[in-house]
């Protein structure tokens, strides 16, 4: 499970806003040189695409990190509890007089009076 915490914590997000910028831009920079906009109209245009796909992109990136950071949280207190619980039942096992997992040990034949089997 600790993999999957990692993968969480690795997913960039950085390249978002870059790449929305970028694809959508382009898409209108060529739109309106094939509609044949004067030079002035076309520089306007893409200015205006540039600043609000960079908005849109960074509303993006910010809404996909919190997104993120909740299934971090999220898998951080799933880790947390089956720890809990794991301690919890340790510690019913050994109140009922029991070594617990780790204190397993070879069992031997000749104190129980079972003759072996083979």
């Amino acid at each position: 499970m600790n993999t999957d915490l990692d993968q969480i914590k690795k997913v960039n997000t950085k390249l978002i806003t870059p790449l929305i910028v970028l694809g959508c831009t382009s898409v209108i920079a060529i739109f309106t040189y094939f509609k044949r906009y004067p030079a002035g109209d076309f520089f306007v245009i893409v200015f205006a695409s540039v600043v609000i796909f960079l908005v849109i992109g960074l509303i993006v990136e910010k809404m996909l990190n919190r997104f993120l950071e909740i299934n971090f949280e999220k898998a951080e207190a799933e880790r947390a509890e089956a720890a809990r619980l794991e301690e919890e039942a340790r510690a019913a096992m050994e109140a009922e007089g029991g070594e617990g997992i780790d204190g397993i040990g070879p069992l031997d034949i000749g104190e129980q009076g079972i003759p072996p089997e083979f």
